[in-house]
């Protein structure tokens, strides 16, 4: 009989992830915004699963249920032990801040040609003035197109404070701007004895600034199929990677086709979600109320 999971959604746990040596309490606005725009979220939980909300009251029978997240931080936890409700086995917060962090899919070779990641002011100055592109910053840790600047021409004192803060806290991923044509993920889940397992590629529809909108199953005359292979290839790499750095659970790749400078590019793994995405019922072949770690 499977198992009746208790979920906490932290749709926002890439903050408290950025955040983890300082404290993290969530802002009401953005809970309030995940609520309504992450309302898809609630497709991931089993008819006979729970969703624990921060303010509800304990439940009945906490004994039956075994604690679920959206990405196992330690506020989750933290929400499923008040409650009475021990979690299932996750990865250390350690391994979790790792393995979402930008720099582990840019040392994995992900990203665009050109892309780098720095650390100073004087490395940004450097590499701005040597070559005279568009650029787009991202912070190592953020989500659905949040803490991301467009660097078009000369930079004004606003932005240099958001970038200052930025790299006084952990860097900065640099690449270059590109306009995305075609989107897709690949979703995929690792086990604890070294298994993996993969789904199908998923067509994503986002906004300009990269928010999630939709996702639906890609179409066979959507990619190539030395794209589609090409991303097969990464989704499998990356679970070896994740499973390498300690990490087992659900995970997610994106990937996308693009225009820069009047031509097509394909770049096969853009960033790694370890954990679960709003895409992950309809890539993964199994509903999450029937995987267990």
């Amino acid at each position: 009989m499977s198992a009746r999971f208790a979920w906490v959604l932290n749709l926002d746990a890439e903050l408290e992830l950025a955040r983890a040596r300082r404290g993290y309490v969530p802002p009401r606005k953005l809970l309030a915004q995940l609520a309504e725009h992450g309302q898809s979220s609630r497709q991931l939980l089993g008819p006979n699963d729970l969703l624990l909300q921060p303010s509800a009251a304990r439940p009945e029978e906490p004994a039956g249920l075994v604690g679920r997240a959206w990405c196992p931080t330690p506020l989750a936890i933290e929400q499923m032990l008040a409650a009475g409700i021990t979690p299932e086995p996750h990865p250390e917060i350690s391994v979790l801040r790792r393995v979402n962090h930008r720099l582990f899919a840019h040392e994995l070779g992900g990203g665009l040609p050109g892309q780098c990641y720095v650390r100073s002011r004087q490395e940004l100055q450097q590499l701005l003035a040597s070559q005279q592109r568009r650029w787009l910053l991202k912070r190592p840790l953020s989500f659905a197109g949040r803490g991301q600047l467009r660097v078009i021409g000369p930079l004004s004192d606003k932005q240099w404070t958001w970038i200052d803060a930025s790299l006084g806290r952990d860097g900065l991923l640099l690449e270059p701007l590109v306009e995305p044509l075609t989107e897709v993920s690949l979703h995929g889940f690792v086990w604890r004895d070294g298994q993996h397992e993969l789904g199908r590629i998923c067509r994503q529809i986002v906004s300009p600034r990269g928010a999630f909108e939709s996702v639906r199953r890609l179409e066979e005359s959507e990619l190539s199929r030395a794209e589609a292979g090409a991303v097969l290839q990464q989704g499998d790499r990356v679970a070896r990677a994740l499973l390498g750095a300690g990490y087992f659970g659900p995970f997610g790749i994106d990937a996308y086709r693009y225009l820069v400078n009047g031509e097509r590019g394909f770049c096969e793994l853009g960033e790694i979600n370890a954990r679960y995405t709003l895409g992950f019922v309809t890539g993964f072949p199994r509903h999450p109320s029937q995987l267990e770690l």
